[in-house]
């Protein structure tokens, strides 16, 4: 997934709970700025930032090991 990919589940996630962005970034413990500029997929958020985004929707990040063959 790149940025945009990112910052749209995000966003369709938080309008499906019915949060505001303001919510969304107390919820994770990041600004506004933040959650706004990773919806629109111009920022690149830490793993941290982005866990802390992802526990706060309910969702979470998964690993997976690309087939080499």
């Amino acid at each position: 997934m790149n940025n945009q990919q990112i910052g749209k589940l995000i966003q369709e996630r938080r309008d499906y709970l019915n949060l505001t962005q303001k919510d969304v970034a107390e919820m994770a413990g990041i600004t506004f700025k933040s959650i706004s500029e990773i919806e629109l997929g111009i920022r690149n958020p830490t793993l941290n930032t982005l866990k802390g985004v992802l526990d706060a929707l309910g969702l979470e990040l998964t690993v997976q090991i690309k087939s080499m063959i």
